[in-house]
């Protein structure tokens, strides 16, 4: 009897290490924004072509914490820029470039958003980059730190001005216990 037991044992533990629970959810719709962007102004008379300003921020690993713990997959939708600071419209802006890295993995520069003003657009307090896809930011955002840059060409203010960025993300997430 002896016997038996000790030859079960072992497969008794190996169902029950095959049987841990696990959790996964889908993320639709996910905001980060960051508030008060400063955009160095462009002193001087009018370029042709405009001028180019570029800033930037960092997500780090404590804002992004719910994903970095877990076998996530992360995506970029949309970015919105939005007017702030009392200024009244984006309506300078031309085209504005919006890209992420980590300063930890040595890839190249990932674009998020893109944004070309159209011919005889409306005045407008925000713009929009979307892409036709989602991008997949996961490899970045599993880093310490996510740099988000912001380049704006355009006829731009000479004094500095502010901005709003709103990232729309979604993810996936599994976590094993």
């Amino acid at each position: 009897m002896a016997l038996r037991l000790s030859s079960i044992i072992p497969v008794l533990a190996a169902l029950a290490g095959g049987c841990s629970p696990s959790f996964e959810a889908s993320l639709p719709d996910v905001e980060i924004t960051q508030h008060g962007l400063v955009m160095a102004g462009a002193p001087g008379l009018p370029q042709p072509g405009g001028a180019t300003v570029t800033s930037s921020f960092t997500i780090s690993s404590s804002i992004a914490a719910w994903a970095k713990r877990m076998n996530s997959k992360v995506f970029v939708h949309q970015v919105t820029v939005t007017a702030s600071g009392g200024l009244p419209n984006l309506d300078f802006i031309e085209s504005a470039l919006v890209t992420a890295t980590a300063p930890s993995i040595s890839e190249s520069t990932t674009e998020i958003a893109n944004y070309a003003r159209s011919v005889g657009a409306q005045s407008s307090s925000s713009i929009e980059g979307t892409r036709p896809a989602p991008i997949d930011v996961t490899r970045l955002w599993s880093a310490d730190q996510m740099v988000i840059s912001l380049r704006a060409t355009g006829q731009l203010p000479e004094q500095d001005w502010i901005v709003d960025v709103t990232l729309k993300f979604s993810g996936d997430i599994t976590y094993d216990f």
